[in-house]
């Protein structure tokens, strides 16, 4: 299913497929021409606290490191609103050049400042700017910003300025939409047969305990 999932992203954001009732030329577009920076935070400090993962999206950090890391790091936190995006330009086996997620589990968090945090516009869709850079078709651009590899931290040296001059190539709003709830239904259906899979192997685990004790 997910591999299922990748090809449509690939043959749909290259425009080898349409879908149907749309033939306007995609626009391409500087990422900063449609989207507007997000930083700093109203200082509440008792909102979740998040960290982003190549394969996972967003994860509380209590889920992922057992405990809140932030420290004192955190009042330096950025405030991000649902439907708001992140880019964490870290260097990962999943991810050569970072990944791009939106808030969608939750309706206010607080991310890491590191993180290059925006909204998307008028007439332009999260959803869509996030599925785009999952294609990874971004990643010819992102590469040439990358002047010295990663940094000992594993961020890659691609400031907020520099990531909001590439290129990305849009169709109209609408094709946005449609593109995009194509896409999650096809994430939730993963997620479903996910859940089914690790129902499954946990039912497989107690019989074989059962049966060989």
């Amino acid at each position: 299913m997910k591999q299922l999932k990748q090809a449509y992203l690939q043959k749909i954001f290259s425009q080898e497929l349409r879908f149907a009732g749309f033939s306007n030329a995609w626009k391409e577009r500087k990422l900063k021409d449609v989207t507007e920076r997000v930083r700093s935070n109203d200082g509440r400090m008792d909102l979740p606290t998040l960290t982003m993962s190549a394969s996972s999206g967003w994860l509380d950090q209590k889920d992922r490191f057992s405990g809140d890391i932030s420290g004192n790091e955190k009042k330096n936190y950025t405030l991000l609103k649902k439907g708001e995006l992140s880019y964490n330009h870290g260097n990962s086996k999943l991810a050569k050049y970072g990944v791009v997620f939106s808030l969608k589990n939750y309706e206010e968090a607080l991310v890491p400042r590191v993180y290059h945090s925006f909204k998307a516009l008028a007439n332009t869709s999260a959803d869509f700017i996030e599925y785009m850079f999952s294609t990874k078709l971004p990643d010819r651009e992102l590469g040439k910003l990358v002047s010295s590899g990663a940094r000992m931290d594993g961020l890659l040296n691609i400031n907020y300025d520099d990531f909001m001059n590439i290129h990305i190539t849009f169709p109209n709003y609408e094709e946005q939409i449609l593109m995009s709830a194509f896409f999650r239904k096809l994430d939730n259906t993963i997620a479903l047969h996910q859940q089914k899979l690790n129902l499954l192997k946990k039912q497989k685990q107690a019989y074989l305990q059962k049966m060989f004790i």
